[in-house]
């Protein structure tokens, strides 16, 4: 067991995500079959992590009540971050639950690669991935081989590394004096406080920071990149319970939850459906059918449908 605490910043409201995210917030949006936390939640256990901090705001009941119902078995924090004023401020609000080492994923990302390298490399360590626009991105800059700065979304950048999401630090306090500092000097990008000057802060302060290559991350925060990241997963995780091949024609991959009920449906190639779903006389393609939602002779493809679709 790894004596990390995680802080999970899941306070964000999912614009881009509208009208899905009216009743919930983005992070409790399902991808193959699960929402993203339950994603993000399977990897941090995989790291040994059993403490997780989660910075609230938008919705946040939904989120509190899946996990306390869904993973009992680990020791969860709930802290509300009453303002969106960045990611840095969302990390800050953690500040009174976490010490000691401390582990940083973003609610709304689900990351393609092994996470525990970034808590086991016994360093300061951020995930990183080479694209090829990194003005979009917090960037890393490298020199020699080491860390020599970061800057977020620059428009001439010094690198094409760009920051995935992930974040390991030995001591959370060094980070959080990080923060009040970058906090107390007024300094924001686009009026947010930014993550990325507090790294810049440590490095400054002497600490050394380490990269740690990923294969690749999926930021949730629209439809496309949602059907996206679904058809991923599901190329590489699927589940279709017997009972479903009887009375259907599913072409896989799909991922069907074992409490869906199916009628003379005709799914996939490439779609999901989550607990508690309800289908009958549907053809379905590329699509992700949400928790509790019922549907009726639907013909849909390259679609999310929940319970308020019509």
């Amino acid at each position: 067991m790894s004596n990390y605490t995680a802080i999970i910043p899941a306070a964000g409201k999912g614009v881009r995500l509208l009208p899905f995210t009216a009743h919930c917030p983005k992070t409790m949006l399902s991808v193959a079959g699960k929402p993203i936390i339950a994603h993000i939640l399977r990897q941090l256990e995989d790291c040994g992590i059993r403490k997780v901090v989660f910075v609230v705001g938008y919705q946040k009941e939904a989120l509190i009540e899946y996990v306390r119902s869904h993973y009992p078995h680990l020791e969860t924090v709930f802290v509300q971050q009453q303002e969106p004023k960045g990611l840095g401020h969302a990390v800050y609000m953690a500040k009174n639950a976490v010490s000691g080492p401390c582990f940083i994923v973003l609610g709304d990302t689900i990351i393609d690669g092994d996470l525990r390298p970034l808590v086991q490399c016994g360093h300061n360590a951020v995930g990183v991935k080479t694209v090829e626009d990194p003005r979009r991105f917090g960037v890393v800059e490298m020199q020699d081989g080491k860390v020599t700065g970061f800057e977020e979304k620059p428009e001439h950048p010094k690198s094409n590394l760009a920051l995935i999401g992930a974040y390991s630090f030995l001591e959370a306090g060094q980070l959080f004096s990080c923060l009040e500092e970058v906090i107390a000097s007024g300094k924001t990008v686009k009026n947010e406080i930014q993550l990325t000057d507090a790294l810049s802060c440590l490095l400054k302060r002497g600490a050394e920071i380490v990269p740690v290559k990923m294969n690749d991350w999926f930021d949730c925060g629209t439809v496309e990149i949602m059907l996206q990241t679904n058809r991923i997963l599901l190329d590489r995780y699927v589940q279709v319970p017997e009972k479903f091949l009887q009375n259907n024609k599913i072409l896989p991959p799909c991922w069907i939850d074992e409490t869906a009920v199916l009628e003379n449906c005709t799914l996939g190639p490439y779609v999901s459906v989550a607990e508690g779903a309800r289908l009958v006389n549907c053809r379905l393609e590329d699509a992700i059918v949400s928790p509790q939602t019922s549907l009726n002779g639907r013909e849909e493809k390259h679609i999310i449908l929940d319970k308020y679709s019509k």
